[in-house]
């Protein structure tokens, strides 16, 4: 009896880590790292918070330098809401070298905190919650099971080798329990209540918000209300609960930051992707300089908790109206490098996806805002703005996104987007070399269904 148990006690455990896998809680993990980009001083910058195996203990922080520009001092604070509790440190990104500059901040509690980011007089709030992971209960009942079926197991060979059959054979029997009890739990565990990370806020009833949390309303301005050419200005993004009046501050991370925003001029030529910083509550802003008069568009992508994604929009002119006039439309449009994306048909049509492919000519493309690389459309008229991923690095939420220092990708980038009608847009797209983002234009003409291709 004892020989064929032993085998099984070695298959049993095989066979649970193939079979058994727990389900994934709604929201970031405890295994997870919190990523914020932030345009700020000039620089383009990923702040990556990595997971806490636990606490109290230091807290690893890596600053990306995607594009230093002048470079400069980063101060760092992290702070515990609940009780106060903070700790500083600070990099200095080297001018003209992207790449990563980590720093250790230290936490004592799980839950809500404040991240504090600094550099050359801008300063930016991020919302950051430190997670430890739980084990699951399904885990603490199979691994309780199995130390009391190796016990049950070198009882039982006790008892046959002492001659005791009925000692033995009791053992055998909670042997063949506890294993029991393991596989099930194991085979089980998907179907067992996710177990929230240490300092995971407590969800909400179910009856509270039915239907989630109403969109946003926004407010898009820009100081001065009119820039003039070539100016430094700022630009304000205000979040609003249509319902209550109040700023929306539930902003949860989305592909790597609280908000994207795109600004474009109306030809196309003047094009910046960037992540604004976290002022004041349900307030967002940056530092752009504007290249040339006419009038620009606004887009902002942020995710509310409870809300799903959204896309708002907004429009500011640089420059005396006077000189506004039908050449902001006819300025030049950008135009890529035709021998290194395809299009394919190169003459698409509305509503019928079109695969759009970058040869970079480099291997070891590092991921940017958790993806390979990113294309963002734009109409001619600037009325509609879409943003797909790169093919082969889409990730499920339930999975890490990839770390920044990981060259993975390339020299191939692969994206489908379907253009919802006719007309000429303009597209561009991002990817990480070397840390530092390379953008590529292009133009694209789209036909109507049924048109000679």
């Amino acid at each position: 009896m004892l020989k064929r148990l032993v085998p099984a006690l070695l298959v049993l455990p095989a066979l649970l880590l193939t079979w058994a896998g727990p389900a994934a809680a709604h929201g970031r993990s405890g295994e997870a790292d919190a990523r914020f980009a932030q345009t700020i001083a000039g620089m383009e910058l990923t702040v990556v918070v990595r997971a806490s195996v636990r606490v109290p203990a230091p807290l690893q922080v890596d600053v990306v330098a995607h594009t230093p520009g002048p470079g400069g001092r980063v101060d760092l604070a992290i702070r515990s809401v609940e009780d106060g509790g903070s700790a500083a440190g600070a990099v200095r990104i080297e001018p003209g070298r992207p790449g990563m500059y980590p720093a250790m901040l230290s936490v004592d509690r799980v839950g809500p905190h404040e991240l504090e980011v600094r550099a050359g007089g801008e300063r930016s709030v991020l919302p950051l919650t430190v997670l430890v992971s739980s084990t699951p209960l399904w885990e603490v009942v199979v691994y309780a099971a199995f130390a009391c079926a190796a016990v049950a197991l070198i009882g039982a060979m006790a008892g046959a080798l002492l001659s005791r059959r009925a000692v033995a054979g009791g053992f055998a029997g909670g042997f063949v329990v506890a294993t029991v009890v393991a596989f099930t739990a194991g085979v089980l565990s998907p179907w067992f209540a996710p177990t929230p990370p240490r300092g995971a806020p407590p969800a909400p009833p179910q009856e509270a918000t039915p239907l989630g949390r109403p969109n946003a309303q926004p407010l898009v301005e820009v100081e001065p209300g009119r820039p003039a050419r070539g100016s430094e200005f700022l630009l304000r993004v205000r979040l609003f609960d249509g319902s209550t009046g109040h700023p929306v501050d539930d902003l949860v991370e989305h592909h790597a930051a609280l908000s994207h925003v795109v600004v474009t001029s109306q030809d196309g030529s003047y094009f910046r992707h960037v992540h604004p910083l976290r002022t004041a509550p349900g307030t967002y802003e940056l530092r752009l300089r504007a290249q040339a008069e006419g009038r620009y568009r606004v887009y902002a992508e942020f995710e509310r908790t409870d809300a799903g994604g959204q896309l708002v929009t907004g429009d500011f002119t640089v420059g005396d109206p006077a000189d506004e006039g039908d050449a902001a439309e006819e300025g030049t449009p950008p135009v890529g490098s035709a021998d290194v994306l395809a299009v394919e048909p190169a003459r698409p049509v509305a509503g019928t996806p079109v695969r759009i492919t970058l040869d970079t000519g480099v291997t070891g493309l590092q991921p940017w805002l958790g993806m390979a690389g990113h294309l963002i459309v734009r109409s001619r008229d600037g009325g509609y703005l879409g943003h797909v991923h790169e093919a082969g690095s889409m990730t499920s939420g339930s999975e890490q996104p990839p770390d920044e220092s990981v060259a993975q990708y390339g020299p191939r980038l692969e994206f489908t987007f379907s253009f919802p009608r006719p007309g000429r847009y303009l597209a561009w797209i991002q990817y990480a070399r070397n840390y530092e983002i390379v953008t590529v234009p292009r133009v694209i003409d789209v036909g109507a269904e049924g048109s000679a291709r």
